[in-house]
């Protein structure tokens, strides 16, 4: 059996054996918890025998799981393909930037126009002055370049991964390319027309082939 003592204030239970002592050895209060602390735990007011003890009660089932570290964004590596179709789409948009920014500037006589085209005959006919009609001309001139400006910037958004770029650049080729055969002409001046609706349809179907296509699914 065990005498249980209650000690002075601040301390413990004692725990003494009962039965005889041989007088040669102190008696050692037994450990209450002969299975570690409560709920499994070290024994309370008794520091750790080693690290391997500190370890296994440092553990417990029931700690949260450490929170999982944030996954660092998956960086896409831009197609081929959108380089092509950049490049294509500028090409196709700089002879209208160049030929608007020219007409702005360069000055314009009635004898640069050649005699097979009428203008005489037309001016008559509208009772409009030359005058009138280079500004007419110019105006023209200045809305081509504008366009070839916003046409680049679209192909450009597209290039940066912006879907409605892609979407702008489609619609702003099928409307090009439309006014530009509807008004196409014979002899060489055709040849310098199809050229750039050539490269401006080659480079919207970059956009849209299989690489150029996950790309930019990968990068919503």
């Amino acid at each position: 059996m065990v005498t249980v003592s209650t000690g002075s204030q601040g301390e413990g239970p004692r725990y003494y054996p009962s039965g005889p002592s041989t007088g040669q050895y102190a008696q050692y209060p037994q450990n209450p918890y002969p299975h570690g602390g409560p709920q499994g735990g070290p024994p309370p007011n008794t520091p750790y025998g080693d690290a391997a003890q500190s370890a296994q009660y440092a553990y417990s089932p029931y700690s949260p799981d450490p929170a999982p570290a944030a996954e660092e964004p998956r960086q896409v590596r831009r197609p081929a393909t959108m380089i092509g179709a950049l490049v294509l789409l500028v090409l196709s948009a700089v002879p209208f930037l160049v030929f608007g920014v020219l007409g702005l500037f360069v000055p314009i006589s009635q004898d640069m126009f050649p005699p097979e085209l009428g203008l005489d005959a037309m001016l008559t006919q509208y009772n409009v002055s030359f005058d009138q009609f280079l500004q007419a001309v110019r105006l023209l001139l200045a809305l081509v370049a504008v366009l070839a400006l916003v046409y680049i910037g679209m192909a450009v958004a597209a290039f940066a991964g912006k879907s409605w770029g892609r979407i702008a650049t489609t619609a702003l080729t099928v409307l090009f390319c439309g006014f530009l055969l509807l008004n196409l002409g014979g002899g060489a001046s055709s040849l310098v027309v199809l050229a750039p609706v050539v490269l401006a349809v080659a480079g919207v179907v970059l956009m849209f082939l299989r690489p150029s296509a996950e790309w930019f699914a990968a990068r919503r």
